[in-house]
């Protein structure tokens, strides 16, 4: 079952021009990234604070993504095909926000292991990116609890993205106790 609804949703997500785009998006910021590094046009502390943001952007982009694919089910009233079949609400819901976040993951882990800022084994880039995907239903469920269709949901989506991403950016800029101000953010 948990197969079917897999391939459901990759294929639900690819059918859309928008939700498709957002699952490069993070990809194709690393690959930026990579070549900003690279040809040396960001150095010194700049590396940390763009690996940094790069990570955490995948979190916000798929849960934008996990988001709005569940804005989509609300409008074209899937919500209610699901309560009459044998798989609830709820574990429909929290599939899809698994999903986003297990893809949240692999983006992270793969942004973190192209930029190479940092000198990590690969467990810990895996947990580095587990914590950052920590966003993803955050910002899915942002999105879905003040919007109503996909005009709004794009506004609650930069509101999201510019709540979660805002505060670590800043933390890392303070070394005292000021930092901790900022902790409210799971990045």
């Amino acid at each position: 079952m948990l197969l079917t609804l897999a391939k459901f949703e990759l294929k639900n997500l690819l059918r859309d021009k928008m939700t498709s785009v957002m699952i490069a998006y993070p990809l194709v910021l690393g690959g930026i990234g990579k070549y900003l590094i690279a040809s040396n046009l960001v150095e010194g502390q700049a590396l940390s604070i763009i690996a940094m943001v790069l990570t955490i952007m995948a979190g916000v982009a798929y849960g934008a993504m996990s988001g709005f694919s569940l804005l989509d089910d609300r409008d074209d009233q899937v919500f209610a095909s699901i309560q009459i079949s044998p798989v609830s609400l709820n574990f429909y819901i929290w599939f899809k926000v698994v999903f986003a976040y297990c893809l949240a993951v692999l983006s992270g882990f793969f942004i973190i292991f192209l930029l190479a800022v940092f000198d990590l084994a690969y467990a810990q880039m895996l947990l580095v990116a587990a914590a950052s995907a920590l966003q993803t239903p955050i910002v899915a469920f942002f999105i879905n609890a003040f919007a109503n269709n996909k005009v709004e949901g794009f506004a609650a989506m930069k509101a999201a993205g510019f709540i979660t991403m805002l505060p670590p950016v800043a933390a890392f800029f303070f070394l005292d106790w000021k930092e901790w101000l900022f902790a409210f953010s799971p990045g």
